[in-house]
């Protein structure tokens, strides 16, 4: 994306937060170079000359400012890049477009109505005319899985949008920890979704690229592969033996001693998993192609 309109592709990213006064996500940008190359990353600033940060003052809020996930869009069709960010805790804001890689430093929050629009966590904004009616629709992932498409009912220049319906369920792969020797059992996306959509195959309708997060379960080295599915079927029954014992459970602050003694036996459990098993964490891209007339991808 061209954020300054300088003729030249720029990189914009998000990040989890700040590291030297109250958690909040910045947002950089690589600007890129008439040679192809880019800039060293700088913090994005609004037009006040301070950093863009999303709002959230209190501890109910706080999650709405971490983990930013931009795009810049022309979103209500003025011929100028906006911004809209996702955050952790699964929310929209946008931050005007004043041109020329200018944006306002107070964001405003995408509704449908009167409600916010949400997905569980890790909101991840992708607009696209999904529906093929002249404005932008909205799609997101999240830290569930999945695939959440908001329609926009609304214009070009003043969008409206309708609460998510989700678009391709979670798979809940993460939910789902196995011993393996390969990756065939997933046969759908796991968590921790982005989306993008574009016509893959030429067939005049979108379709839906999906990366995904997953972790790979293997049998340690000497290990045989039976051994290890009985073996983590009975480290499973031990780690929820282990967490119903979690001092947390009680409904009051534990003391020192109990979490620490819980933290130790946690670690421990974690550490015998390794003597007959490997963890791995990955991920995948899927291609979704859009079924004619039902809108709906597979």
């Amino acid at each position: 994306m061209d954020v300054n309109g300088d003729g030249q592709l720029d990189i914009l990213s998000g990040s989890y937060s700040r590291q030297d006064r109250a958690m909040a996500g910045l947002f950089q940008i690589l600007y890129g170079k008439a040679d192809g190359g880019f800039a060293k990353p700088v913090v994005l600033n609004g037009t006040d000359e301070k950093p863009l940060l999303l709002p959230g003052d209190s501890e109910d809020t706080m999650t709405d400012r971490i983990c930013t996930r931009p795009t810049a869009v022309d979103l209500d069709g003025d011929d100028k890049l906006d911004i809209v960010s996702g955050n952790f805790s699964g929310t929209f804001f946008v931050f005007a477009g004043e041109g020329k890689g200018r944006f306002a430093p107070l964001a405003t929050q995408l509704r449908a109505g009167e409600k916010p629009l949400r997905v569980e966590m890790h909101s991840d904004p992708f607009f696209v005319d999904w529906d093929k009616d002249g404005d932008l629709d909205l799609l997101s992932g999240s830290a569930q899985g999945g695939v959440y498409y908001a329609e926009n009912t609304g214009t070009k220049t003043k969008p409206e949008f309708q609460a998510f319906v989700e678009m391709v369920a979670p798979a809940g792969h993460h939910s789902e920890a196995a011993v393996t020797s390969d990756d065939e059992h997933f046969t759908a996306p796991g968590g921790s979704t982005r989306v993008w959509a574009d016509d893959v195959d030429g067939d005049g309708d979108l379709d839906l690229l999906i990366g995904d997060q997953v972790e790979l379960i293997h049998p340690a080295e000497g290990v045989d592969l039976a051994t290890a599915k009985q073996r983590f079927t009975e480290w499973q029954a031990q780690l929820a033996k282990l967490m119903e014992a979690s001092p947390w459970n009680a409904g009051q602050e534990p003391d020192a001693a109990a979490t620490e003694a819980w933290q130790k036996s946690y670690q421990e459990l974690d550490e015998a998993l390794e003597k007959f098993a490997k963890r791995q964490h990955t991920g995948y891209v899927w291609l979704l192609k859009q079924e004619k007339l039902s809108g709906n991808p597979r």
